[in-house]
């Protein structure tokens, strides 16, 4: 099964699932409890599917098989586990990754940078991100998922990419992180992130 990579972090660890197979594919893996789950039964789409299937095979690869997932009321995923206790979970249209954590927060995200990014680039950025991003996708990519990444660890709704979330320019080229602050009311908040590039794929992740 394809296990692509996994990233190391102090306390934590990150996995990347290849997203190749179809979902009769992965049934041996589950109980027909575990498949009759309404969490999987919604799905009607094979892909969502394989998404669902292949995150919890990746978890019992990384973390082992005693663990089970809840959401909190922003919908965010709740990992119950001995262990590990954070848990974020992102997909792109090739690739399923996870990262869980022994005590930090954590937020994640996966996209493809050879998604056309143009269309909604005036809903997410800001105008100096614009401008820094330009024509870039790898710069646009990596935009979108750092913002990404931040709403999945912020425990709030309706946050505007544009205004309240603004990343620090920076050189993909010669850097693997870079800075961003996260803007509610009159609270400001600084975060780190860090990110990877694989098979045009960006992978973008920050933990508080």
């Amino acid at each position: 099964m394809p296990l692509f990579k996994t990233i190391p972090i102090t306390g934590g660890l990150i996995g990347v699932w290849e997203l190749t197979e179809k979902p009769e594919d992965l049934f041996p893996e589950f109980t027909t409890e575990e498949l009759a789950d309404p969490a999987f039964q919604q799905y009607s789409y094979d892909k969502r599917k394989v998404e669902w299937l292949a995150t919890r095979i990746l978890l019992k690869q990384l973390i082992g098989p005693d663990f089970s997932i809840s959401y909190s009321e922003h919908g965010k995923p709740i990992l119950n586990h001995p262990k590990f206790k954070h848990l974020s979970i992102s997909h792109s249209r090739e690739f399923a990754s996870v990262f869980v954590h022994e005590h930090l927060n954590v937020g994640l995200d996966i996209e493809n940078q050879n998604r056309n990014y143009n269309p909604i680039m005036k809903r997410y950025l800001s105008e100096a991100e614009m401008k820094h991003a330009g024509n870039n996708p790898l710069l646009q990519c990596l935009y979108w998922c750092a913002k990404e990444a931040i709403f999945k660890l912020v425990p709030e709704d309706g946050i505007e990419f544009k205004e309240q979330i603004l990343i620090s320019p920076f050189d993909p080229a010669t850097e693997t992180q870079f800075g961003a602050r996260f803007i509610s009311g009159n609270n400001e908040t600084e975060y780190q992130l860090h990110f990877s590039n694989f098979l045009d794929q960006c992978l973008v992740w920050v933990t508080t």
